[in-house]
Formats: structure tokens, sequence, C-alpha cells
């Protein structure tokens, strides 16, 4: 009998020891403009839109988890900072294929699944880091991607990649999940959390 308690007891020490997030992606672009930055500031709404079958709270829960791994690295938030934070989930989407207008959509689908940012890369990212930066993993469903851009300059400082923050059956997971799964995407980011007195 007394096996089986070390048995089970083991075995909960598995499971709740293991990670459910993997890092697909982490590339810092400039380490130096990383470290000189001391604000940041996260992607809103008023910039661009949610990715498909994202509602608010799930949008918000991201947000906070992303400040908070900030905060903990010692840099400010601030609405005029340069230090951009953009994120994206990477989604399946049918999209019609048929001309616009029409009632009833019978045409040729295209399905896909790519990454949705909540602003597009092409306002911050020039045609050679989107294509240079093609990377096969991201292009799972669920897939988390921040990217960190002086979005003064218009240059990428930082990207990573996490999977899933989507459960088997497809709806996004819970605060606590997000944030665990926020806190792998920043697991090799290049400025350190700082040590609390």
């Amino acid at each position: 009998m007394r096996i089986h308690y070390y048995i089970l007891a083991a075995l909960i020490a598995l499971l709740t020891g293991c990670n459910s997030y993997s890092l697909v992606n982490s590339k810092v672009y400039d380490n130096v403009a990383i470290e000189n930055h001391k604000t940041f500031h996260i992607v809103d709404l008023k910039m661009g839109s949610l990715p498909p079958r994202m509602d608010h709270a799930t949008f918000e829960c991201i947000v906070a988890a992303i400040r908070s791994q900030m905060l903990e690295r010692g840099y400010k938030e601030s609405a005029n900072s340069p230090l951009l934070i953009n994120f994206a989930v990477t989604v399946h989407d049918d999209t019609p294929l048929s001309p616009a207008g029409h009632e009833i959509v019978d045409g040729p689908y295209l399905s896909c699944t790519y990454p949705c940012y909540i602003i597009p890369q092409d306002y911050y990212l020039t045609d050679y880091y989107i294509d240079s930066g093609v990377i096969a993993g991201i292009y799972q469903q669920g897939v988390l991607t921040i990217d960190v851009v002086n979005i003064k300059e218009k240059t990428p400082l930082y990207t990573s990649s996490v999977s899933s923050i989507l459960d088997i059956d497809g709806n996004y997971r819970d605060m606590e999940e997000i944030d665990k799964a926020v806190t792998m995407l920043f697991s090799q980011y290049p400025v350190q959390p700082v040590q609390q007195l």
C-alpha cells in the first residue's frame, strides 16, 4: 500500500513540475539598445485590432503578464517610450475567396495558419527582417509571439515565441496559464529580472 502512495506522489510531482510551454524562437537583434532603454509601452487596441477569436479579457491577460515581466526587469511603463512591445497569436483562419459583397459565400476558401499581430509587422519591420525571419515553428496554431521594437527608428530589438496558449479545443487558456507562457517568452530576454532585497 505504501508503494502506491510513493508512486502517486511521484506522479503528482512529475505532472506539476512539467511545463507545457516550449520556446519556439528567441532572437536578440540589438542587445545594447535593449539595455539602454529604461521605459516601455505595450501595444493597445487603439493601435491595431484583436487577433481572430481573442476577446478583450484574454488580451488584457497577455498585456498584464508582459507588463509584469518588464517591471520585474526594472523598466518603467510610459506611453511616450520608443520601446514598443507588440504581440501576435498564430491562428487558423478559413478566408472565403469569393468576391466581396456576396451574401452567399460558395466559392473556394483560403485555409491557412498565420500569426495575427495587434499592429501588423510591416508597420515597423522592413522587408529584410520580415523575409529573413521566417521560422516554421511560429506557424503552429496557438503560438504567442512578442516583438520588442524601437518604434521611432522602426528597428527590431528582440523577438520570442512560445507554444501554445490555446488548449486542445482551440480556446484560449486562463490567466495563470497565459502568465506561465509569457514567463517562458521572457526566459532568454537579455535584461534579467532585478533582484529584490
